[in-house]
């Protein structure tokens, strides 16, 4: 028999006709336990896996009767069986587990309180909370690995594709738009490393914990760890319940993820200005306004940008609630539906970003017309000057820069001339270099000074191509790893079910 929806049952299992002698008010309900209620669509699945995996230990333990396991089997994966988005959630009974607990009741009876002993709500409903951000930072691993593939795709597209790099969104040297954009890969080459090490993080099993020191009860931790897809298990019971640094680490790396992406995002909007003309977005992920018609607005960025400043203010918050004194809900209540989200959220953004990077266009031309902007061969003559006139390099340095100034002063944007370092030259007191206008010029081309970056890690071509495909290798690990783990997820998940119903009698 289905509890009615309209009654008013008393809010609380376990403190009807036992500790408590009145129901929750009605302030509690409509505040408290509503918001206890709200993530239900995110914890269902993990609570009702965990019921399943405490019930079969408790019955392989002895502690369960195997006629009222067969019956408590059974009712639990009826439940189990119920589309999140059709649960009936009661906020007057308090939580989801207690939602649960309700309709078990009424399904099965008091078969149904066997499935508590041993085990405080919260255990499962961290568990909920661990599989569903387990779930979700796998999911996020898996869309970082394709936003960097589109990152390296457009960087082999364009490594002999000339631009100005900038300091200060002051022009400095010349590049190439595919080393540019290199430079947001190996970011993410560390956002993955930081997703793997929090993925670890929330794979060790508090199941069986029981409130905070174990229990008596025979529950094998290992065999709940199993059944439930956990690596490993956590092993001191109390810091199982709680563990409030996990979340904080698990926020701040989705943090870091979104500002490496938020930094490209503002030299895409940037780029897209008619100042600088380096880009610019399809149509697709644009928005037009609805006052000036003839606006094309970079909407993608702006969320991304919006979503980045979001999720930095969660860090703080989880913080906040995280420094509260240990054994206190107050660190899990707000982070079991907020940490979730923001994974799901940063998957998406992720998602969009992997468009825009595919589908963006740079102007090479606009770019090439910008290299000769600011004087960006300044170094490389100073270089120069120091190895061919063995000129100290403070000294080449001030060359340069007066010569520079002698230039604009002249009304001259450059390049430099012969001319212009030898007035410099003569204002400084130390001899002109012995070069001419060819050698200068030779300098001074862009292709010359990209390709003479052959360090390790350098603009020249060969060293990007290397770049590109070490950087494939280690996303093609990073998919790999996501691919295999959301598959395991899935076949532990298809198995513990199977193990359920092994209980249930024909």
């Amino acid at each position: 028999m289905e509890p009615d929806p309209h009654s008013k049952p008393f809010s609380d299992t376990y403190g009807a006709d036992g500790r408590l002698s009145q129901s929750a008010a009605e302030a509690l309900v409509d505040s408290a336990y509503k918001h206890d209620c709200s993530d239900a669509d995110l914890l269902l699945e993990g609570v009702s896996l965990a019921d399943l995996a405490h019930a079969i230990v408790l019955t392989e333990g002895g502690v369960i009767p195997a006629e009222v396991a067969a019956r408590l089997m059974k009712g639990l994966l009826d439940l189990h069986e119920i589309p999140a988005n059709e649960f009936p959630i009661r906020p007057e009974l308090g939580d989801v587990y207690n939602s649960r607990e309700s309709l078990l009741k009424a399904r099965i009876g008091d078969d149904s309180g066997w499935l508590h002993a041993g085990r405080p709500r919260r255990e499962a409903v961290n568990i909920g909370y661990l599989l569903a951000v387990r779930d979700r930072i796998a999911a996020l691993i898996r869309a970082h690995v394709a936003l960097g593939h589109a990152f390296l795709d457009r960087a082999a597209e364009h490594i002999d594709t000339l631009m100005p790099d900038f300091t200060y969104l002051h022009h400095a040297h010349p590049t190439s738009l595919g080393h540019f954009l290199l430079t947001y890969v190996h970011p993410m080459l560390r956002d993955l490393d930081r997703l793997e090490a929090a993925y670890h993080r929330v794979d060790a099993s508090p199941a069986g914990s029981g409130s905070v020191n174990g229990t008596r009860l025979p529950v094998d931790r290992n065999r709940l760890a199993q059944l439930l897809g956990f690596s490993s298990v956590a092993p001191h019971t109390r810091d199982a319940m709680w563990q409030p640094d996990v979340p904080i680490e698990c926020i701040s790396t989705v943090v870091t993820l979104m500002v490496n992406l938020d930094r490209f995002a503002e030299e895409l909007q940037i780029w897209g200005t008619s100042e600088f003309d380096f880009a610019d977005l399809p149509d697709s992920l644009s928005r037009s306004s609805v006052i000036m018609p003839q606006k094309k607005n970079p909407y993608p960025l702006a969320y991304i940008r919006g979503l980045t400043g979001h999720l930095l203010g969660k860090t703080a918050s989880f913080a906040a609630v995280g420094k509260t004194f240990s054994g206190n809900p107050d660190s899990r209540i707000f982070i079991y539906g907020e940490l979730p989200r923001a994974l799901e959220r940063t998957t998406e953004a992720v998602r969009l970003f992997a468009a825009v990077i595919a589908d963006f266009s740079p102007h090479p031309e606009r770019m090439a017309r910008g290299i000769g902007e600011g004087f960006p061969e300044a170094t490389d003559l100073a270089d120069h000057l120091m190895m061919s006139e063995r000129m100290d390099y403070r000294t080449a340095h001030h060359l340069v820069g007066r010569a520079i100034r002698v230039a604009l002063d002249s009304g001259c944007s450059g390049p430099l001339t012969a001319g212009h370092f030898h007035q410099a030259a003569e204002l400084l007191g130390i001899p002109s270099p012995s070069w001419d206008e060819q050698t200068i010029a030779t300098l001074s081309s862009p292709e010359s000074i990209v390709a003479s970056r052959q360090s390790l890690g350098g603009a020249a071509p060969d060293q990007v191509r290397a770049m590109i495909e070490s950087a494939r290798v280690r996303l093609e690990t990073a998919r790999n790893f996501s691919d295999r783990i959301l598959q395991q997820t899935h076949e532990t998940k298809a198995a513990l079910v199977k193990t359920a119903q092994l209980f249930v009698k024909p």
